[in-house]
């Protein structure tokens, strides 16, 4: 080890005075660590992932459209022929489905 403490003595044989340290205030005990059940182990793992894919989803959604408008904006602007569509599909969906 490099930084080992020199023992009293081997402090004694080199001359050195060695002070003692004073004993540290007794820390408070910690309480023993709660056992998980298979349940709760579960329900953190369920509550991560929900946090996660929530984290995820603020983050991906707004880069997901951003990227769509720069698709757009480099084709030049959505094509009259796909807004014409669109308006087709619209309204046959609202009509029922039938022609």
């Amino acid at each position: 080890m490099l930084f080992k403490r020199k023992t009293a003595s081997l402090a004694a044989e080199s001359g050195e005075v060695l002070q003692e340290a004073p004993a540290p205030a007794s820390a408070p005990a910690r309480p023993a660590k709660e056992k998980l059940g298979w349940f709760e182990k579960r329900d953190r793992r369920r509550r991560r992932r929900k946090i996660f894919e929530e984290v995820l989803g603020w983050i991906l959604v707004p880069a997901l459209i951003y990227l769509i408008y720069l698709g757009v904006q480099a084709v030049g602007g959505i094509p009259k022929e796909l807004i014409d569509f669109a308006n087709e599909i619209i309204a046959i969906a609202m009509k029922g489905g039938k022609g």
